[in-house]
């Protein structure tokens, strides 16, 4: 299943992410994008990771996603990828092979980096994290497409840096742009999507507003968030 919402809240696109780990049958592919924000991961500490004075005075705002990982930025040139599947059926090198080879359909030479980060030859494209729940597994990441890095790169730093803190720390690294478009990309993660699971179907998914809109108050609440 080929999923791509509407819209360009980050919060609701997170929601989407975790109904489908949790209530739909995979393999699922979710395709999206949001307005610029910054998203931590589960077991982050968020006065290490951004300049959350910085983001205030900016309207930008601060979110945290169900997965474990480092800390990302997202705008408009940032398209984002959610495999979902059964924990059995799950192979993390397939999920990883599926970007690569879309990747490689849009003329990128990239590899896998540091086992959850793809690169080519500039930099850092894509950071990637994981969540397993209920006999699911969500693989997601970003894709840098023409993402606005200098925004990127004021808002990724410790505000607090001298916190004590067991939180999971980011590991920063250059990053750059694809310089592909979003359809580009979007078309070349469909095809590769469809070669390598099988019983793809491009379906509609409906979920009853209450399943999403009880995602989405947690996700925006000050108790999740904080």
């Amino acid at each position: 299943m080929i999923v791509e919402p509407s819209g360009m809240d980050v919060f609701t696109h997170l929601a989407w992410e975790e109904y489908l780990m949790e209530e739909v049958s995979g393999p699922v592919l979710m395709l999206w994008q949001s307005a610029c924000a910054v998203v931590i991961g589960k077991n982050q500490n968020p006065w290490r990771e951004c300049r959350l004075a910085l983001m205030e005075e900016e309207g930008v705002p601060l979110a945290r996603r169900c997965s474990g990982g480092g800390t990302v930025y997202h705008d408009e040139g940032n398209l984002n990828y959610c495999i979902v599947t059964d924990r059995e059926a799950y192979r993390e090198a397939q999920a990883f092979e599926t970007v690569l080879d879309a990747l490689s359909r849009v003329g990128a030479d990239a590899s896998l980096a540091c086992k959850s980060n793809i690169r080519v030859s500039e930099g850092k494209v894509s950071g990637t994290a994981f969540a397993f729940r209920k006999g699911r597994v969500l693989h997601h990441g970003t894709l840098l497409l023409d993402s606005d890095l200098d925004r990127l790169e004021r808002y990724l730093a410790s505000e607090c840096a001298v916190i004590e803190t067991h939180a999971v720390a980011s590991v920063p690294a250059k990053v750059a742009n694809l310089g592909v478009s979003v359809e580009q990309m979007k078309e070349a993660l469909r095809a590769a999507f469809q070669d390598h699971y099988e019983g793809v179907i491009r379906d509609v998914v409906m979920p009853e507003a209450a399943q999403i809109q009880v995602r989405l108050d947690k996700l925006r609440s000050d108790a999740w968030i904080w």
